[in-house]
């Protein structure tokens, strides 16, 4: 890897959504946590890779045709001769949130195999959901944290899928031990409830922030808000018509980062800079991020004008 760039990784699964469409039939979609938010950050022209494997059947074509379309460096992607995995989604509403039923026996659900000059372009490595958590993912994703945080800067997004994880003590000791290793932190406020059910999700958040992580909290239509040391920012959520929750938090936390990034706010040691105005501007941006994928149907992210263009009305 020779490029000379400074990637954005983001590292874990890669799914078939199968959306609902009027006439009840399903409609196929890329998806998976971390790949929605490898082709959010490149629309929002930051400079990114994607770690994981894809299928060689025509769905895992699509969607590694869709990475290299989009700029998205695909050198650490791995090919697979089994199908890809599948994700039964049920359209959530304000009202109520998006359900997965997701199938991962016996397809290219697997980590890849990373070299040994694999960080040599990363100026950041995140990881997400139940990829980096689980089985073989979940081993590769702690290996992964644990060589990058020597050199660079690292985020978790917890997106709890509760159906694939092992029973709630388990799962949030998993959780804490990915905590720990990780620069920033983002859950949702239903992440936090689930995981930790004896503490509010504001208390469990103060207290992965007090060693100056930076740890994002999503509220729904409330907002969100940031919480690093004894600093906590918050931002409302814009006032907007759902047509559906599908990817909004992958949205919100490529927001972040692209926002960061801009801003010379990843790599080691970078987030010791981030504090007050600094953490409220990239939080507002990440807000809209999250809000604007909210209009529209999938995981379909807003471009940087359409974000700047709701900062700006705002």
């Amino acid at each position: 890897m020779k490029s000379g760039r400074r990637l954005v990784f983001s590292m874990g699964e890669a799914l078939v959504d199968l959306l609902p469409v009027d006439d009840g039939l399903l409609r196929p979609a890329p998806g998976g946590s971390s790949y929605n938010v490898a082709l959010a950050l490149a629309r929002l022209e930051a400079p990114v890779g994607f770690i994981g494997r894809l299928s060689n059947d025509e769905n895992g074509q699509l969607m590694f045709d869709a990475l290299t379309r989009a700029g998205v460096d695909a050198t650490l992607v791995r090919r697979d001769a089994r199908p890809s995995p599948l994700s039964f989604i049920e359209r959530g509403t304000a009202a109520g949130h998006v359900r997965y039923n997701i199938y991962l026996a016996e397809t290219a659900h697997a980590p890849p195999d990373l070299t040994g000059d694999w960080l040599a372009e990363a100026a950041h490595l995140h990881v997400s959901s139940f990829s980096a958590v689980c089985g073989a993912w979940g081993e590769a994703v702690v290996a992964a944290l644990r060589e990058a945080r020597h050199s660079i800067s690292s985020s978790f997004d917890i997106n709890i899928r509760a159906p694939l994880l092992p029973p709630r003590a388990q799962a949030a000791a998993l959780v804490e031990q990915r905590v720990a290793l990780a620069s920033v932190v983002k859950a949702s406020d239903d992440d936090l409830r689930w995981l930790h059910p004896d503490e509010t999700p504001d208390a469990v958040a103060m207290r992965w922030a007090r060693d100056g992580r930076v740890v994002l909290l999503t509220r729904g239509a409330l907002g969100a808000s940031a919480f690093r040391d004894d600093d906590l920012v918050s931002c409302p959520a814009p006032k907007i018509d759902v047509v559906d929750t599908i990817g909004a938090g992958d949205a919100f936390l490529a927001a972040f980062l692209a926002h960061a990034f801009s801003e010379d706010g990843l790599g080691r040691g970078a987030m010791a800079r981030w504090e007050g105005e600094r953490l409220h501007a990239a939080l507002r941006f990440a807000t809209i991020a999250g809000a604007l994928t909210c209009t529209r149907a999938g995981a379909a992210t807003p471009t940087l004008s359409e974000i700047r263009a709701l900062q700006g009305a705002g």
